[in-house]
């Protein structure tokens, strides 16, 4: 498969240094299902019972557990193209965290590249807290707050030099693929080593900047899902189509979207493909935002196979002519 995620622990790993413990993954999927619903779309309203990749993810989360007891998963890489439901299953992760983890005074933080993105999941957490009975009693909605009696889901904004003094015990980064450095992600991480178990889950789509944040945390994923790499605090889920693969097939989407046929739906896609088709300048954002493939440029101008037909490699005989050099200096963007 081309598909690229996690496969299913046994019940010991690392020769008996992680246990899996049931109940704990049990736990958090009935919390899923008893206390929250889904806010948008066909299934709105009704309890939100996770499709099996999310139900599976979710469970080697807050199942695996060290030796002490503590979750043996400190940092979640999650990278899957647009429409998969990755908010919204994060929005349920932060309450989880709000309300049922078992550390005293939680700090539950939302971050992104602006305020804006950052609000994204922390709404629908307040909408999903404002629909369940029991939830409502529980959480106190504020403005860019939640409260409970066990601490706080805050937004923060996107400024790293004030989130110095922090003790997260989790930390939704939503959209790492924007973030202009990695300031406020170092800031974040470091102030995690305060807590015993702390949660950083990245949720993001594929970007174009192969020198961001971003493209390292998936490298490292990618190396560890490779066996290149052993970080046993790091669980890597990444959904994808390969490049390689015939972007305009229905066959290539459904590898790349686990929540095709629930939430992506073909005939849609088949819209997308079609523009993307009839304007190269499309192609970029089809491959990324919906095959989640990483590319070089945000947009492409010409279709890169008609660019590499393109001149030759012969180097014609200068011997003896005036030459000229040319240096792209540009650190990021070119012009």
């Amino acid at each position: 498969t081309t598909t690229k995620t996690t496969k299913p622990g046994s019940e010991t790993a690392a020769g008996g240094e992680f246990w899996f413990d049931k109940a704990a993954a049990d736990r958090v999927c009935r919390f899923f299902e008893t206390f929250l619903v889904h806010i948008k779309g066909p299934l709105a309203d009704t309890p939100f019972v996770m499709p099996a990749w999310q139900r599976r993810i979710t469970r080697q989360i807050f199942g695996w557990k060290r030796r002490d007891g503590s979750r043996r998963y400190r940092y979640v890489y999650i990278e899957l193209p647009r429409g998969n439901g990755k908010s919204t299953w994060a929005a349920g992760i932060a309450l989880y965290m709000l309300v049922a983890d078992t550390e005293p005074s939680v700090e539950v933080y939302g971050a992104a590249t602006d305020d804006r993105t950052a609000t994204i999941v922390f709404d629908v957490a307040a909408e999903m807290a404002a629909k369940s009975p029991t939830l409502r009693d529980e959480v106190t909605p504020e403005k860019r707050y939640l409260r409970s009696d066990n601490g706080y889901y805050r937004v923060l904004t996107s400024k790293a030099a004030t989130k110095h003094g922090l003790s997260p015990t989790c930390i939704i980064f939503d959209e790492l693929h924007a973030q202009a450095n990695r300031a406020l992600f170092d800031v974040l991480k470091t102030a995690m080593g305060k807590r015993a178990q702390p949660l950083m889950i990245m949720i993001t789509t594929a970007g174009d900047d192969q020198e961001s944040i971003c493209w390292q945390q998936h490298d490292y994923a990618r190396k560890i899902l490779d066996g290149v790499l052993v970080d046993d605090a790091f669980l890597p889920v990444i959904f994808a189509a390969d490049p390689k693969d015939d972007w305009t097939q229905p066959e290539t989407w459904r590898t790349a979207n686990p929540n095709y046929g629930i939430s992506v739906q073909q005939s849609f896609l088949e819209d997308e493909c079609k523009q993307a088709l009839a304007q190269p300048s499309y192609q970029n954002t089809f491959l990324q935002l919906y095959l989640n493939i990483w590319t070089q440029q945000a947009e492409r101008w010409m279709p890169m196979a008609e660019w590499n037909a393109c001149g030759t490699r012969e180097i014609p005989d200068l011997t003896g002519r005036v030459c000229y050099g040319g240096m792209d200096l540009s650190s990021t963007t070119d012009l």
